[in-house]
C-alpha cells in the first residue's frame, strides 16, 4: 500500500493568510508546516477554529448574517443578470 501525503487539509482553499507562505523566501515553513506537520501550524488552528464554527451555525440554522451572499453574472438571451451562488433557482410559474 502507498503512503499518503501529509498536507494541510486547507491547501486549496487559497487564504490570504497562508498565501505569504507560498513565496521564495517562505518555502522553509511551507515544507515545514503545510507539507509536514500541519497541525502545529497556528493558521491551521485557526482555519479549522472557523470551520468548525461555520459547521455549528449551519446545522444550527444560525449562519453568518454579515456575510454577504457572493453573486454570480449570468446572462439570458443578451439580457444580463446576478444569480446569488446560495440559493436554488426559482422556475417561473
Amino acid at each position: 500500500m502507498t503512503e499518503q501525503a501529509t498536507h494541510c487539509p486547507f491547501l486549496n482553499r487559497t487564504d490570504a493568510r497562508c498565501a505569504t507562505h507560498f513565496s521564495l523566501d517562505q518555502l522553509g515553513h511551507a515544507f515545514a508546516y503545510c507539507f509536514g506537520q500541519y497541525s502545529s501550524c497556528p493558521m491551521y488552528a485557526e482555519l479549522l477554529a472557523e470551520r468548525r464554527e461555520r459547521r455549528h451555525n449551519a446545522s444550527h440554522g444560525t449562519d453568518d448574517v454579515d456575510v454577504p451572499t457572493p453573486l454570480i453574472p449570468v446572462s439570458f438571451h443578451g439580457r444580463a443578470a446576478q444569480v446569488s451562488a446560495n440559493r436554488p433557482r426559482q422556475r417561473a410559474a
